[in-house]
Order: C-alpha cells, then sequence, then structure tokens
C-alpha cells in the first residue's frame, strides 16, 4: 500500500493497488496525492520521492510542460478537458532523463472527495519499437524489390552484349539469375545458424566469380546469426550498387572482397576494380547507403569507411567477433 490510510479514499487506494499498469493521481495544484508500484518501476521515482511533487516537474518532458500546465488551468476555469477520457500516446519522463514512449488516460473525478485527476499509464516502448522495426523492413523490401530489378535488368543488357546466340545468353543468364536468387534467399528472416562469410560471399559473389569478373577469399570465419542477415544485407547493397553504377556496371569491372580477423576483430574488404558508371564522388546519402549504415551499426555493432576513388570504390568494414 502506497498511502498511508485516510489519505486517499479506500476505494481509490484499491485502485492504486491492485491495478496492473502504473496509476498516478493528481491534484488539482498539480501535485502527485498517489503513485503506485507500477510507477515506481516505471519512472524510478519512490512513492516517498514522488508524494507533493508537481507532477510536470518529474514525468513531463521540458517541451510539453507549459502545454499541461496551460491545459490544466484551462479545465479548472471553463470545465473543458480536450484529452480526459480519451487514449493518447505521449512522451513521459523517467527519472535519469530519458523518454518512454506511453499510452495515457486520464480521468477527472470528485467521487473520492475532492476533484482530482487519475492517470491510467501503459509503457509502449516494445510496441513503439516493433512498429519501427516493421516499418524499416517494409522501406528495405520495396528498396530492395526496386534494386532487384534494377540488377536483374542490367544482368540481361550484360549478359546479351557477349552472348554470341540465344543458346548460351540462356545460359549465362540463367546462371546470374539463380545466383542472385539464392543470395536474396538470405534476406527473408530465415532463422539461421552459424554460417561461414564464405558461403556468404558465394551467395551474393558465385555467378561473377564464374564468369571471371570476382573473387574472394579469407579465413574460415563463421557468423552469429544476427550478423548473418546484416552482413548478408550490406554485401547484397554493395552489390547491387556496383551493378548500377560501381565497377560491375561495365563488363571489365571486378570484384575484390578479402577478410581476415585478429581474433576481436573481423576486418572485410570490399574492393572494387574498374572505372565506375558514376563520378567516384557518388553521394552516400540515399537509403541503400543509409540501410548499409543502419546494418553495420545494429546488426554487426561495428563501422564502414568509403574510399571512393578514380579507379573504384573501397569499402572497409570492422566489426567485433560474437563468442
Amino acid at each position: 500500500m502506497n498511502l498511508p490510510w485516510g489519505l486517499l479514499h479506500a476505494g481509490l487506494q484499491t485502485v492504486l493497488d491492485t491495478a496492473l499498469d502504473p496509476v498516478v493521481v493528481m491534484d488539482t495544484d498539480g501535485m502527485v496525492i498517489g503513485w503506485n508500484g507500477h510507477a515506481e518501476r516505471l519512472f524510478g521515482w519512490s512513492w516517498e520521492e514522488a508524494r507533493d511533487q508537481r507532477l510536470s516537474d518529474m514525468i513531463i518532458p521540458h517541451q510539453h510542460r507549459a502545454a499541461h500546465e496551460k491545459g490544466l488551468q484551462h479545465y479548472l476555469a471553463t470545465g473543458d478537458g480536450p484529452v480526459l477520457d480519451k487514449r493518447i500516446e505521449v512522451p513521459a519522463l523517467h527519472r535519469e532523463g530519458s523518454e518512454i514512449p506511453v499510452e495515457l488516460s486520464i480521468t477527472a473525478s470528485e467521487q473520492f472527495g475532492d476533484k482530482l485527476f487519475i492517470g491510467f499509464i501503459r509503457d509502449i516502448s516494445e510496441r513503439k519499437a516493433e512498429s519501427e522495426r516493421q516499418q524499416r523492413i517494409l522501406q528495405e523490401s520495396e528498396h530492395r524489390v526496386k534494386n532487384m530489378l534494377t540488377v536483374v535488368q542490367a544482368i540481361a543488357l550484360q549478359t546479351a552484349a557477349n552472348s554470341a546466340d540465344m543458346d548460351s545468353f540462356t545460359t549465362s543468364f540463367a546462371g546470374r539469375l539463380d545466383s542472385l536468387a539464392r543470395a536474396h534467399q538470405l534476406l527473408v528472416g530465415r532463422v539461421w545458424q552459424d554460417v561461414a562469410i564464405s558461403a556468404l560471399a558465394d551467395r551474393v559473389l558465385g555467378a561473377e566469380v564464374t564468369a571471371g569478373r570476382a573473387r574472394f577469399g579469407g579465413p574460415e570465419l563463421l557468423l552469429k546469426a544476427g550478423q548473418v542477415l546484416g552482413l548478408s544485407m550490406i554485401l547484397h547493397e554493395l552489390y547491387t550498387n556496383a551493378i548500377k553504377y560501381g565497377a560491375l556496371c561495365r563488363d571489365e569491372g571486378q570484384i575484390e572482397l578479402d577478410w581476415d580477423s585478429d581474433g576481436r576483430t573481423i576486418t572485410l574488404v570490399w574492393r572494387e576494380l574498374g572505372t565506375p558508371c558514376e563520378a567516384p564522388d557518388a553521394p552516400s546519402s540515399g537509403f541503400g547507403q543509409r540501410m548499409i549504415a543502419m546494418s553495420v551499426r545494429s546488426d554487426l555493432s561495428g563501422t564502414i569507411e568509403r574510399d571512393w576513388r578514380p579507379d573504384g570504390l573501397t569499402a572497409t568494414l570492422n566489426f567485433p567477433v560474437e563468442p
């Protein structure tokens, strides 16, 4: 029980004690007069610390405090409360200063004695994170489909230009599409066991190796499940960019992929050899480049450096070995 008997109506005290979510009670002066255990855990303030403190100073972010105080005064003067008895999503403030996305419902009541405001609060951090993840997946999927069509078109044109007849075109084109399809399988959310970098490289560059336009090599290093998808996305994006406007946009272009490890860090170098179809200072702020940066940071916990040279791009990735 958060409050000594007699400070709150027993019925309201029961609400605080039995609620499954944080509940905060505020008086008409904006002061905290009720604060249950879930509120303690969500916001980091104990009941003893929160009691008789100004609510806006504790859990309302700085940029919203003036609006909160103005809304309170407006309601007390007019009885008009636009946010009362509705579910709204707002940011709340943790004791340490971080913001928490919450779903909030506020009701004004006089049935427990003096007029007071009861706030029912739900932490929706996981819901927000999942929504953002789904949005990212949708953006990546749309972007990847467009890139896939561009790659298929480039493969068809390049294969046709170097095929003596329809039979040789069909054989070469089918082989390259098969390699592209196998690389794409790494991007559809399968549950992975440890996977060797060499297997991943073969999925992405296998057809180019067969055509004599790529090589890869390095020690046998295994990637954990979380790293596989991230690195596959990065390599797939680098390959797509090479086809679209990098070294592989020309028949004579080459790709070299090397990797090594000192036991703590894996270093992987993607090197393009050949005059690109766009200027070597090609912008790196497009969605594809942002996606690479996000994957390097979130999936590999690593870094990437790009060197746009006149004779081709060199991209160097460094990321930790997972135990």
